[in-house]
């Protein structure tokens, strides 16, 4: 069935899909938003913790329709409908390497289910491959990218303190949150040992998952921000239930008129045509209707001509330690756990010179008194209690990748993805140093290791799979951090995009999600993804502009 000609597509209503509807209709094109899952609305909205979080009985309960879905942390904290039904949408691992892809398929995508913490990149990571050799650089260095971070956190409201860090670029923050008392001790004690660990307050956005009081959504579901905004505009349209196949080329393969998509519901396939197309489905999605759109001019899937398309897939690898404070009595009253109410603690190895028995970094994120833990389930209840989230970087391996399925098909007839991903050698060393570093600061402010009631583990971090004794490390894929795919870089021989995100051999086609990272760093991605976004758009519309 057609559908009209619109100035731009974009694939995707998340973080990035919902910013670039923004942006472009408020440049004034004419947007079609194609979302593959539901509104909220049809879907019971925020649950609001219905279920205890992750007890032993309600994973007995776990409807075997999500059992990939029902191993992350806020699958019990939010709503299970943000979620992806596993049966209806199918993947493929080896059985050796397990990838557990955690999906939003409804309006709003995972920023239903995000943190909102959002550190920027610095070029220590973007020109990572220069000082080590491992991967590509970045063809884009923190000065490229810092007009669109400082648009992206004026916007969203990201708080932070000016802490001078080269390995953490300062942005335009709302004034900073402190500390609390007890993490003021904590800090004191373990800077005055290994001053190089600079233990800060985290940069993020002053929000939890749950709406607040009278609202109908969190100030992180992008419901409230772009695709409001985009809406607004009256030249933006979403259209839910679409699921998108593949993207259409003209005759000539040379660039992009529009995109398939099937009708969730009615199963009627639908074409819609447009001057541009962006993919922001995702990582693994976007990669997918990259692999899926192949034609006898590109039969290795658009973007696949350089042989890097679905390769160098990556997620940070994470683990957690839980430690009390003996001497430091509990917080007498409570402290939120938010992505700007909560410790940071930035990259410190390798960076003037090579100086560790790993490669590149990794970062800290944690709090003290800031998960609520009944004194019954642990061994002293009147101790201050803490975490330290470790977040190392996985580096980028052509082995780790994403190709089609043969056999398998989802609930509409499309291909699936086989996922090809295990932690290697290198990210193994990465992580053990940051496990390492971990302990010692702990002993450094005189804590112990806290071991939590089996009870409640899953609960308290359900994104973690236990193998090592004290800690808790994450499964490839679970920390949704993932990334890479259709990497972007200087030239096409070496990569799938070019630094403005546009696929090297299908003009009019962009990738501005987690699939065009060459490399992973250890911060957080969302608010990198978006000012990548943000400085595509910008580019696309001077170059809209120029042409009328």
């Amino acid at each position: 069935m057609p559908d009209r000609h619109w100035d731009a597509i974009v694939v995707g209503s998340g973080a990035n899909g919902g910013l670039a509807a923004k942006l472009l209709a408020e440049g004034g094109a004419r947007v079609l938003i194609l979302e593959a899952g539901r509104p909220v609305e049809e879907i019971g909205g925020y649950a609001n913790g219905w279920m205890a979080a992750g007890s032993k009985l309600n994973r007995r309960l776990v409807s075997r329709r999500q059992h990939i879905q029902s191993h992350h942390a806020t699958y019990w904290t939010t709503n299970p409908n943000f979620f992806v039904d596993d049966l209806d949408n199918p993947y493929s691992t080896p059985e050796d390497k397990p990838f557990h892809w955690i999906r939003g398929r409804v309006v709003g995508g995972r920023t239903l289910t995000w943190d909102g913490v959002t550190p920027r990149m610095s070029d220590f990571e973007l020109a990572a491959a220069s000082r080590d050799g491992v991967g590509i650089d970045w063809p884009l260095r923190h000065a490229d990218l810092a007009p669109f971070y400082d648009r992206v956190e004026r916007y969203f409201g990201v708080h932070g303190n000016r802490d001078g860090l080269p390995q953490l670029p300062d942005g335009d923050f709302v004034s900073g949150r402190s500390l609390n008392a007890n993490e003021q001790v904590f800090r004191g004690r373990v800077e005055s040992e290994f001053p190089e660990r600079r233990i800060i307050l985290s940069r993020g956005i002053d929000a939890g998952r749950a709406p607040e009081k009278n609202a109908q959504h969190s100030r992180l579901s992008n419901l409230t921000t772009t695709l409001r905004d985009a809406a607004r505009t009256g030249r933006a349209q979403l259209r839910a239930n679409a699921v998108v196949s593949r993207v259409l080329l003209h005759q000539d393969g040379r660039s992009a008129r529009g995109v398939e998509y099937i009708d969730a519901d009615t199963r009627v396939l639908h074409a819609a045509s447009a001057d541009r197309i962006f993919l922001c489905a995702s990582t693994i999605e976007s990669v997918r209707l990259l692999l899926n759109s192949s034609t006898p001019k590109h039969p290795h899937g658009l973007g696949g001509c350089s042989g890097h398309l679905g390769r160098y897939l990556m997620d940070h690898s994470a683990s957690n330690l839980y430690f009390q404070l003996p001497d430091v009595p509990v917080s007498r009253q409570p402290h939120p756990l938010r992505g700007s109410e909560a410790m940071m603690v930035p990259r410190f190895t390798n960076l003037t010179e090579q100086n560790a028995d790993h490669l590149r970094g990794y970062g800290m994120w944690g709090g003290i008194d800031r998960i609520f833990m009944p004194g019954w389930v642990r061994a002293h209840p009147g101790e201050a209690f803490g975490f330290l989230c470790t977040r190392a970087e996985v580096l980028p391996h052509y082995d780790n990748h994403v190709s089609l399925d043969p056999e398998l098909r989802d609930a509409w007839g499309i291909p699936c993805v086989r996922i090809n991903c295990a932690w290697q050698h290198g990210d193994l060393a990465i992580l053990s140093a940051a496990r390492r570093a971990a302990l010692e600061m702990v002993e450094a402010a005189g804590g112990e290791v806290a071991e939590l009631s089996e009870w409640v583990r899953p609960g308290v971090s359900s994104v973690f799979a236990q193998v090592e004794a004290g800690w808790r490390t994450s499964v490839p894929g679970l920390f949704a951090h993932e990334l890479g795919g259709a990497r972007m870089g200087a030239s096409p021989e070496e990569s799938v995009v070019d630094r403005n995100c546009e696929v090297w051999d299908v003009k009019n086609l962009y990738v501005t999600d987690g699939a065009c990272w060459p490399s992973s760093g250890w911060q957080n991605p969302t608010l990198t993804e978006l000012a990548i976004t943000a400085r595509t758009v910008d580019v696309v519309l001077r170059e809209r502009a120029a042409k009328m």
